[in-house]
């Protein structure tokens, strides 16, 4: 069955990248990604002259990422390492007064991630907690004189040893294997010591990924030291992170309140560093599946409306200006990232000029100096410093200059309309040595999310997948369809109780404003897609048999299988954006009429399946599922399982492994 698409054309955007390239010319290959050094977590010191940060390598050797801290001087010069290579260093962090760091890390005997604290320059770190469990956010208290943080509650050693250790299952992803137990607070002096527990109850501070943010934060004192801020989950149960919501604990008496009045999807709360706002972020409406607007309370209590109303973007992370008149936010934007200065007062938000860099994390000095990493498409991220919001970027780091001696594809966006009228964006990229006027072999990658969007960047799977499509001689797309969170509220909310068709109606069109273009060979293409965008490549295969091959990682394609077994909020993510449960008659439709399976006899396509064996967030059954399905049909079908790996793998082999199985199967089909 093939479907068609009409669609109306609007416009071919300018050049992001604009670098002809030759037929001949250098192209990376897999070998050239082993040499990318990873640049994380920008902290700029409180004065603005240094930055710390992490660098981190991969050794294929012994199948590790070893990690270091830096630090470097805004001013220039070259990083110093303040620690030896180390397999797991994070969260590096600047005590209040610049004179020493701290950051989580494992001792040479140690099982666990401890807080460790070092001087500046690097000398004399030492473990300050010594907990079974790890620590897994931290705050230096606004004197510098103590920590609160955040780590699992201990397991009865007793009970396991005779296991008496039976559990009640709740909303857990299926390969929960133990009684889930509550995160809460403590604290602890400085410079080590006998620690201090600060909440209890069954509720726990949230510890997992949300449906709509991307992980937990780290507790947020206010500035007289008397109050923390956390988000709070409702019981321990890793699928029920959507009932989080803002809470203050009393130091002195461990008192804990809720300053607003919402049951859920309250996240990222930050106290400023003058006075008693507190911003946290929570979502637009009129559902879950809308943008992130940031609200601010003030002395406990709720001011009654969103900072960030008037930026129709979805607000991804937070920081305060040193003087409390506003925050620096970030949101995906077009086929970038933008940082925003947003005043209090209602004032509209100013965008800060990056000078076409992609950027990702950052933090912000007394000074206004803002430190973050960043990319573009034809290098990986490097470190950046603004001086302040409004001066041009400079580059403190260079690990990746050398990727710049690469012949590199030409990008643009493209912006289309479908045939309901939904508006959306996306990413063309030419094959490397391309001739005008000839048309190419197209892959096809598909973002997930879906609350996401494809950026002209050079930092994530999906944009390594483009970079070697490219230099394998393929044209690639990659579409921010109904549903991607940089368009706007209305793009984003689009999606609901509408997970494949709407979406699939803006892939389909967007491709055939390509095909209007004259670029691309209709009769080879490959749909590939990872998480959401996986799900969106079985959609496809199964409405439409164009496709000369596809490439399915972790891909969600039973949306009652999703609900019932994954774990990190998805179950609340497709309750939410279906519009109730499996069981729900309002609802039961969508989840059967919405799901891959349900078109699993009109699948042809060669088809690539990849999972990880201990994948939970789209939970790796699915995977079992379409496969069974798509061989006992007699399609050409592979199924490959990378052992250990979560939603995607984190050691070094099996991520080239990755890399590699994917593009071996569109060679297969493509050249």
């Amino acid at each position: 069955m093939s479907v068609k698409y009409a669609f109306s054309f609007i416009c071919a955007a300018t050049f992001v990248a604009n670098v002809a390239g030759t037929a001949n010319a250098l192209v990376p290959d897999l070998a050239a990604f082993r040499t990318i050094v990873r640049v994380s977590d920008p902290q700029i010191s409180p004065d603005g002259s240094r930055v710390a940060f992490i660098k981190t390598i991969r050794d294929y050797v012994r199948d590790k990422n070893v990690s270091q801290v830096m630090v470097i001087r805004t001013a220039g010069g070259y990083p110093d390492a303040l620690t030896d290579g180390r397999e797991a260093v994070s969260s590096v962090r600047w005590s209040p007064d610049g004179r020493q760091l701290a950051f989580l890390s494992r001792g040479a005997h140690d099982k666990a991630d401890q807080i460790f604290v070092m001087t500046a320059t690097g000398r004399g770190a030492h473990a300050i907690t010594k907990v079974a469990t790890s620590v897994e956010q931290f705050a230096w208290r606004p004197d510098g004189l103590a920590f609160a943080y955040v780590v699992q509650d201990e397991p009865d050693p007793r009970a396991q040893a005779i296991h008496n250790d039976l559990f009640d299952v709740h909303n857990d992803g299926y390969l929960t294997s133990a009684q889930p137990l509550p995160s809460h607070l403590w604290l602890v002096p400085a410079t080590g010591g006998r620690p201090r527990r600060l909440t209890s109850g069954p509720w726990s501070v949230l510890e997992t990924d949300g449906p709509i943010t991307e992980g937990p934060s780290d507790p947020s004192w206010s500035a007289d030291g008397r109050l923390i801020a956390f988000p709070r989950q409702a019981n321990a149960d890793d699928s029920d992170s959507d009932k989080s919501t803002v809470a203050i604990v009393d130091v002195r008496t461990g008192t804990v309140r809720q300053p607003t009045t919402r049951t859920q999807y309250e996240y990222l709360p930050s106290f400023a560093p003058r006075g008693n706002r507190l911003s946290y972020v929570h979502p637009r409406g009129p559902g879950a599946i809308s943008a992130n607007l940031v609200f601010l309370t003030e002395h406990g209590d709720e001011m009654g409306y969103a900072l960030t109303g008037d930026l129709d973007r979805d607000v991804e992370s937070t920081a305060w200006l040193s003087d409390a008149r506003g925050l620096v936010v970030e949101a995906r934007d077009g086929v970038s990232v933008g940082l925003w200065l947003q005043p209090i007062g209602g004032e509209p938000a100013r965008r800060l000029d990056l000078e076409g860099l992609v950027p990702g994390e950052f933090s912000i000095a007394r000074s206004g100096a803002i430190a973050f990493v960043a990319s573009s498409l034809v290098e990986p991220a490097e470190l950046y410093v603004l001086q302040n919001p409004f001066a041009a970027p400079r580059a403190l780091t260079g690990y990746n200059t050398h990727f710049l001696k690469f012949d590199q594809a030409a990008s643009q966006e493209i912006v289309w309309t479908a045939p309901d009228g939904e508006k959306s964006d996306g990413l063309l990229t030419y094959p490397n040595g391309y001739v005008a006027g000839r048309k190419y072999p197209l892959v096809l990658r598909i973002h997930g999310g879906p609350e996401s969007s494809s950026t002209a960047s050079y930092s994530n799977s999906d944009d390594l997948i483009r970079v070697l499509s490219a230099a394998h001689g393929y044209a690639v797309f990659e579409p921010n369809y109904r549903g991607s969170d940089n368009l706007g509220d209305a793009h984003e909310h689009a999606i609901f109780r509408d997970p494949g068709a709407g979406p699939a109606l803006d892939v389909m069109s967007g491709i055939a404003a390509l095909e209007k273009l004259g670029i691309v060979d209709r009769d080879r293409i490959c749909v590939t897609g990872h998480s959401y965008g996986g799900y969106m490549t079985a959609w496809l295969i199964g409405h439409d048999t164009r496709w000369k091959c596809a490439v399915i990682g972790d891909g969600a394609v039973d949306w009652t299988a999703t609900y019932n077994l994954s774990n990190a909020g998805n179950l609340a993510w497709a309750r939410d954006s279906l519009g109730g449960s499996p069981w729900d008659p309002a609802s039961a439709s969508i989840y059967r009429e919405g799901s891959p399976i349900s078109y699993v006899s009109n699948m042809k396509t060669p088809s690539l399946i990849i999972t990880g064996t201990a994948d939970a967030v789209v939970p790796a059954v699915e995977s079992y599922e379409l496969y069974h399905a798509l061989a006992d049909n007699n399609v050409v079908v592979r199924f490959v399982a990378i052992p250990t790996a979560l939603h995607f793998p984190r050691d070094p082999v099996r991520i080239e492994g990755y890399y590699r199985v994917t593009m071996e199967w569109i060679d297969k089909y493509l050249r």
